[in-house]
């Protein structure tokens, strides 16, 4: 193989890494022998183009900074008056655009995130309220079968509404019944109102519900009492129409 060498006449302040650093070293030149051996420069494979032939000083093998740059994507920079050689990174047109997309894909991300949690959401509110649901028609079996019969009266129990509030209907049929319902005073019936909200209350899912309802008389279609039941209090209070 061809070999060429040369004498060059470098300054010490560009043969980066070949002579050793000071800190406040004077500017000097210095003789040194270079060999150029047809160095080639290849980058994962591929040959790059050396417009300036590397060279050898001292078995060091010295490729221009400024090619080197251009292949990491980097600018080279030349401080006359410092004796600096700046390298700084480039924008990388695909690298941007692949933060462009990332970040696209991102916020793609976030609203799939945001939908998802909205529908587990909505689910839970709907597996509560058929939940609740459930509770109060157990609930409801449970007063019907205690009190639907309550000093021989036919009375129909019905509950509706959730933990929050329940509304209790409380029905008979006065032509049915009415000699038995004219034989209660009203404490009587205070008394029936109470130990239903009392039943209600004893249920952890509706301890803090508050109850309003009515006494209805079916046969002329009449409420004949509305009552209020005040779950932080335990009040109850019945009012004749």
């Amino acid at each position: 193989m061809f070999k060429k060498k040369a004498i060059l006449v470098l300054s010490s302040a560009l043969l980066i890494g070949a002579l050793p650093a000071t800190t406040d070293a004077a500017v000097m030149k210095k003789n040194v022998q270079a060999t150029y051996n047809n160095v080639k420069v290849k980058h994962n494979g591929y040959e790059i183009s050396t417009p300036t032939e590397p060279f050898i000083v001292n078995g060091t093998t010295y490729i221009p900074i400024r090619m080197m740059a251009d292949v990491f994507n980097k600018n080279v920079d030349w401080d006359q008056a410092t004796y600096t050689v700046s390298v700084t990174d480039r924008d990388d047109p695909t690298f941007s655009s692949l933060k462009s997309q990332i970040a696209t894909k991102d916020a793609k991300i976030a609203d799939l995130e945001r939908e998802l949690r909205d529908a587990q959401d909505e689910l839970d509110k709907k597996s509560k309220k058929n939940s609740n649901s459930d509770d109060l028609d157990d609930l409801e079996y449970d007063i019907q079968k205690k009190y639907g019969d309550w000093e021989d009266i036919d009375w129909d129990i019905t509950l509706y509404g959730d933990e929050d509030d329940i509304e209790i209907t409380i029905e008979f049929d006065r032509d049915e019944d009415g000699d038995l319902y004219d034989d209660l005073d009203e404490d009587d019936l205070e008394d029936f109102i109470t130990k239903i909200c009392k039943m209600v209350w004893k249920d952890s899912t509706f301890e803090d519900a508050d109850i309003t309802g009515t006494i209805t008389d079916t046969d002329e279609d009449e409420d004949l009492y509305d009552f209020k039941g005040k779950a932080s209090t335990g009040k109850i209070t019945l009012t004749e129409n």
